[in-house]
Order: C-alpha cells, then structure tokens, then sequence
C-alpha cells in the first residue's frame, strides 16, 4: 500500500494532522509520503503510482491538484468534488438544505442590491466571505455598516444568539461522532437527535464528504447548520481516528482492487 499526504502548507506544523497521520503510518510501517505543491516532481505525472493520496488542501489555488490526480485515475480522499462543494458556502448551503438541515437566512447578492433591498430584521447579520473556512468574517449591526465595505458581491447570513458554543459533527469513513465545542474549555461528545445526524450524513454523502466535519449551532428553534469542512483539525478528537483512517484506507484500496479485477 503506498499512500500520499498532499497539503497545500509549505511547512507543516506538529499539531497538523497529516503530520499525526504520517507519524502513525510510520509506527505501523505503512508506506507513505509527504506531499505538497512546492516539492511536486515539474511531471505531476509521477504521482500516478500512489494507491490512494489523501489532500487536506486549504488554500483554493490548489484545488486543480487534486482534480488533476483523478483525471490521471488516482483514488483522492477527498474528492475534488468534495472539495470544490464544500469550499463554496452558498453551494453548499443548498445542499445542507435539500438534506433537510435548516440554515440562518442567507442573502447573496451585490452590494448595490442588498443595500437596496435587505429586510432590516435580517440584523445582527455576518458577512462571510464566499468561499474558504470561518476566517474573514465580520458581524454587522445595519445595513449602514455594509455601506463602506470594499466588496461588489456580499455573503448575508442571520446572526444566531448562542452564547455556549458549537456543535460540529466529524465524518471518517463510516464512523461519524458530534462533539459540543464550547467557547471556552475542552470540546466533549454528545449525543444529537437521531434525524439531525441522518440529515448531515446525506450532506455528507451527497458532497462525497469521506473525512470532514459540519458546524451547527443550537438556536431558540432547533439547530442550525453553518458549514461544512474537508478534514477539520477537529477529526483528532474522535477515539482512535487514526487507526480509523488507516482502516478506512486499506478498505478503499481493496475496494479499487477487486473493481479492477
């Protein structure tokens, strides 16, 4: 079994999880290699031979690499459809909606539009920034404070009070555990309603999430889903995720072996 662990970081921290995963892989002899876009072989082509890469890519100029490895007919976790979907709040707002998870009201439109246009009951309202993970975000009281902001386009979402924290559910292969997050202190594992985890595992399906996570928050009604993200830093805190990886991998190559048969 010879596996890839792409990154889009130049340097890799300790606390990353591709460093824990490689760490792992190295204790049980698994054949592997660190990979990432500055070290890449000039012939991308090289990186044919690997069974199975994993990416954990954040930075979207990247998202060709892991298009361009299935195209070459490499097995990637996760997919760039995965990839792409997840990376797209507004697409993938749609489709935690049609699994049946509600969202906060959101708005997309241009500026001009919404300062045209946007219900004042919308606010305290984010902006959010269309595509990536929660950075660059910014809370806004009126439709004044969009006023000034240097953007053409604007991502509007309902602001919803929690003052505890947020629940996120980690997808690893077939195991999937949600996890309380609390604004301060460590996270811990709960329990949610039995049709709130269908709902975010048909999310998950339907992206062809394979390892990834999805924020909730709980609001006066219910919950609410914000986003969803491939292989969140947050998988390390379900039990044995590593052998579960590494499970999960041996299963998908057996998987491809026995289609090509």
């Amino acid at each position: 079994m010879k596996v890839g662990l792409l990154t889009s970081k130049k340097i890799l921290l300790s606390q990353s999880p591709l460093v824990s995963l490689s760490n792992y892989f190295l204790s049980k002899a698994i054949s592997h290699t660190i990979i990432n876009p500055w070290a890449i072989n000039p012939d991308i082509s090289s990186l044919r031979d690997f069974d199975v890469i994993i990416v954990r890519i954040l930075q979207r100029e990247y998202l060709w690499i892991a298009q361009y490895l299935e195209e070459m007919g490499v097995r990637v976790i996760n997919s760039y459809r995965a990839l792409f979907l997840s990376g797209n709040k507004l697409i993938s707002d749609e489709i935690m909606k049609q699994s049946g998870l509600k969202i906060p009201r959101t708005v997309f439109a241009s500026k001009k539009k919404i300062l045209e246009n946007v219900d004042s009951s919308m606010f305290p309202a984010l902006v959010k920034p269309l595509y990536g993970r929660s950075r660059g975000i910014m809370c806004v009281k009126s439709v004044e404070s969009l006023k000034n902001l240097r953007k053409k386009w604007i991502y509007l979402q309902e602001f919803i009070p929690n003052d505890d924290g947020v629940t996120r559910i980690y997808k690893i292969g077939k195991v999937v555990e949600s996890f309380f997050h609390p604004n301060e202190g460590k996270a811990w594992e709960v329990l949610l309603p039995d049709e709130i985890m269908e709902r975010a595992l048909r999310c998950f399906n339907r992206m062809e999430m394979e390892i990834g996570g999805m924020d909730l928050i709980e609001g006066a009604d219910g919950y609410y889903a914000l986003e969803v993200n491939d292989f969140p830093a947050g998988v390390k805190r379900v039990e044995n995720w590593l052998e579960i990886i590494a499970d999960y991998l041996v299963e998908t190559i057996c998987t491809i072996g026995q289609e090509e048969i």
